[in-house]
């Protein structure tokens, strides 16, 4: 994985990281109370749920086509596409 593709992939936690220790760098110069610092800990955990929450998740696969079937029925989208080496 090249330095393009890792900053690809993770450049939500990068940008986010770099954020937050500029946060923590100038509340530690301005010797911020507990307000300023109980809102970084806000944002890191508002940035973490975030995180989890959108990121990619397996697939399912179908072994049959009646497992499509169903799925299509189910009432939830469905994206399904076909691959061949053909």
């Amino acid at each position: 994985m090249g330095p393009a593709e890792l900053l690809n992939r993770h450049s939500f936690l990068i940008f986010g990281g770099l954020a937050l220790l500029g946060l923590a760098a100038f509340l530690l110069l301005r010797r911020a109370g507990w307000i300023g610092w109980g809102l970084w800990a806000l944002i890191l955990v508002a940035l973490v749920v975030f995180w989890l929450s959108m990121r990619a998740r397996p697939s399912q696969t179908f072994a049959s086509q009646a497992e499509i079937e169903a799925a299509l029925r189910s009432g939830q989208p469905v994206l399904v596409y076909w691959f061949s080496n053909y």
